[in-house]
């Protein structure tokens, strides 16, 4: 039977052995080599009663006010129904339901539809609580309500393919009928996840099996991101491998549902080998698609799913574990932000398999797959992640266009120290400029990291690609310009096919500006076609000044630089020297003036929207200028003692040739690691010119090749190579198979 295969996975959930791949002696990828399950039980252990508390079925109920108390009615009601207040007994008709409320009724008064997507949230405490013996009614009553059953939209789900062969059972073979009819049927028209774009229209219904022929089963116009993709296609593989053979899957038969879905998901994995993906690194959504594979990986029955699932799921882990810092990554992300004061749900997951962070995790709570998962990473992995590893190095890395469809686009530069990690990426198109991480440093520190960011403001947040800024790093060091656009005679000809294009706001959307020739050439005429506007003064210190500065600076004449708030940068001798922790950040003006731009934290609680956001965590360095930047330099406490010694160091290594002035949009800069850099701004395009130590830079040709170019991951040629400098495997797909094998060179 399938589920005497679950029954099996769950026994090993519940008793903390940790399944292994294969029998006999260990091997480096196996997930059995994973080091400290006694620690992991220790951490994971209050984690199911956590998320039982956060509680379900509140944020579905429809949303009114009493008419006469004015005070707040939750009540599973649609809109036009009679309700009676609680407060007064006095009926009235209910209004708009709220964006999770009930939507409508069928013929037997069930609730048949909810607005957006509220069991990404409630399902989970509600898996919890029945796997506890808890609320065990209400829980089972909130589950079979058909508009619940029908949410399969990406992150129910993935939700619901965790549920499923946990506690499916014991929900009865009447309520598994009406899944299997929701499941069957599902199809959606609308966007449940994205607020105010969610009525939209599609080219083509969401569905759980997706388009054949596509990357993951979605058009690159509007098939869902690669989170989204991966969710959806890793539950209705799973749905399909453990429904009875007369389910259906989206109208597919399990059997075609399951030859559709592998097939997608070994595709996703060999094209991983050759071009890396599309959503690299992403803190913010690396965890769901992450969590989709962990629902195959623990119930699979089938041992070629399993193994997909185990090498997708090593491949994110030692990839990003790879630029992870005190629990962190650092360096450039696709679809991600700095870290914030609290930890997000990637920094928690590294937390619980990794337990290498300054965070105070005292309160936090998992996802429900990590906590119920019996997938380990290996040794090789944790040992790259909490930095076993021969330190300091360098990597390279190659980054596809989103939709894994043009390799070699961008190219990432990555140093990692001892205390602190830098990496930058070459931008040649402007594509979701609003989750774009271009660069970023983080640094150890005592209660969470340290990061820094910066550039040309111009999203309100810590992160987002401007088309106006562009950055060279070399190790340690990095120098950031921002300028205005040079504009080519015929520009508005050229770019004139982008305009008919664009789909809403997501500008991964547009093939042709991906795969035109001169993409790069046209996305900075297009997108970088306003002049840069005059900067207007802070002019007073009040709460109200600072929100004004934050907000009507974005867009204008300068860069920024954005470090913790925590932190106290101290100007001397025209540069700005920092203490992070362990860490020494250095930062260089390459313009005639800059200033410190740091609220009190009184004055931050006065403020509202996004400047309370960012002024919470961090505060920023002020470089105005038409043409204007900086240049960042970081050292190791260890090596240098203080920061005078640093400084001193500094003035007496790090030379600027002030012959090319950055008026030139030229830069001629020696490190105090001794690296020459020569740096040229490109007006016209997104990515600089770049000379380093004599040689040119070939941003096309960067990695030679590879996809990651590293001393403990190498990505090549269908070919994954992960070491901790010590002993190591790679792993490649013969046939539809990843298969592993030992570094014996």
């Amino acid at each position: 039977m399938k589920n005497r295969r679950c029954l099996k996975i769950i026994l090993f959930i519940f008793t903390g052995i940790i399944f292994s791949e294969k029998s006999g002696a260990q091997n480096s990828w196996d997930c059995s080599t994973y080091p400290d399950e006694a620690g992991f039980q220790q951490r994971i252990s209050p984690m199911l009663k956590r998320i039982a508390a956060l509680d379900f079925g509140k944020r579905s109920l429809a949303i009114s006010k009493c008419p006469d108390t004015g005070l707040p009615v939750r009540i599973w009601a649609v809109e036009g129904e009679t309700i009676i207040s609680p407060y007064t007994g006095r009926s009235y008709i209910q209004g708009p339901t709220g964006y999770f409320g009930p939507k409508a009724r069928n013929e037997k008064g069930e609730i048949i539809a909810f607005g957006g997507d509220p069991l990404k949230y409630d399902l989970p405490p509600a898996t919890a609580a029945l796997l506890l013996n808890q609320e065990v009614d209400r829980a089972k009553a909130f589950l079979g309500i058909p508009g619940n059953l029908r949410q399969q939209y990406h992150f129910a789900c993935k939700n619901w393919a965790r549920f499923y062969p946990l506690l499916a059972d014991e929900m009865g073979d009447k309520w598994k009928n009406k899944f299997y009819g929701w499941v069957g049927s599902y199809s959606e028209s609308r966007r449940p996840s994205d607020g105010g774009n969610e009525w939209l229209d599609l080219s083509k219904n969401h569905n759980l099996v997706g388009e054949p022929g596509e990357l993951l089963g979605g058009n690159t116009i509007d098939g869902g991101t690669e989170n989204h993709k991966t969710m959806w296609r890793t539950s209705a593989l799973l749905y399909a491998q453990l429904f009875p053979d007369s389910a259906k899957i989206s109208g597919y038969s399990t059997k075609e549902a399951e030859k559709l879905t592998k097939e997608m998901l070994v595709d996703y994995g060999k094209r991983i080998l050759q071009t890396g993906n599309g959503e690299y690194d992403s803190q913010m959504y690396y965890p769901h698609s992450i969590e989709g594979f962990l629902n195959l990986y623990d119930f699979s029955p089938d041992e070629e799913t399993r193994q997909l699932a185990k090498f997708l799921l090593d491949y994110y882990f030692a990839t990003y574990g790879l630029k992870v810092i005190d629990g962190t990554i650092a360096g450039a992300q696709k679809r991600g932000y700095l870290a914030q004061n609290k930890p997000g749900e990637m920094e928690i997951m590294q937390w619980a398999f990794f337990n290498h962070t300054s965070r105070k995790m005292d309160d936090v709570h998992t996802q429900i797959q990590q906590t119920t998962t019996s997938y380990r990473p290996n040794k090789m992995i944790g040992d790259i992640t909490t930095k076993n590893i021969p330190l300091p190095f360098e990597a390279k890395m190659s980054r596809p266009f989103y939709h894994m469809d043009r390799a070699h686009a961008f190219a990432e530069t990555f140093y990692c120290s001892k205390s602190y990690a830098m990496g930058n990426i070459q931008m040649t198109i402007v594509d979701n400029p609003n989750q774009q991480m271009v660069w970023s440093l983080v640094a150890e520190g005592t209660d969470g990291p340290l990061c820094f960011s910066g550039g040309h403001p111009t999203r309100r947040s810590t992160s987002g690609h401007s088309p106006y800024t562009q950055t060279l790093q070399s190790k340690g060091t990095m120098i950031l310009l921002t300028a205005p656009t040079k504009n080519i005679p015929g520009a508005d000809t050229l770019i004139a096919p982008l305009h008919s294009k664009i789909v809403r706001a997501n500008l991964w959307h547009l093939p042709e500006a991906e795969q035109g020739e001169d993409f790069e050439l046209k996305n900075r005429q297009k997108y970088g076609k306003q002049p840069l506007k005059p900067v207007e003064p802070i002019g007073g210190e009040k709460a109200e000044d600072f929100q004004r500065f934050w907000e009507n600076n974005q867009g204008t004449a300068c860069s920024w630089f954005w470090y913790p708030a925590k932190l106290s940068p101290v100007q001397k001798e025209g540069i700005w020297l920092m203490e992070a922790n362990h860490t020494f950040v250095a930062v260089i003006p390459l313009t005639e003036k800059s200033e410190k731009i740091a609220p009190a934290e009184s004055l931050v609680k006065q403020m509202g929207g996004s400047a309370a956001r960012f002024f919470n965590a961090y505060h920023l360095l002020h470089f105005p200028g038409e043409i204007s930047g900086y240049i960042i330099e970081t050292g190791e406490k260890e090596e240098f003692g203080n920061l005078e010694n640093f400084h001193a160091f500094l003035k007496k290594k790090a030379k600027i040739n002030f012959s090319n002035r950055p008026e030139k949009l030229e830069v001629e800069y020696t490190s105090v690691a001794g690296e020459k850099l020569k740096m040229r701004y490109i007006p016209e395009k997104l990515r600089c010119e770049a000379v380093i130590n004599g040689k040119k830079i070939n941003w096309d040709n960067f990695t030679g090749g590879a996809v990651y170019d590293s001393p403990f991951v190498k990505v090549k040629n269908g070919k994954m190579k992960v070491t901790n400098g010590m002993q190591g495997y790679s792993v490649k797909f013969e046939g539809n198979m990843p298969i592993w094998k030992k570094i014996t060179e």
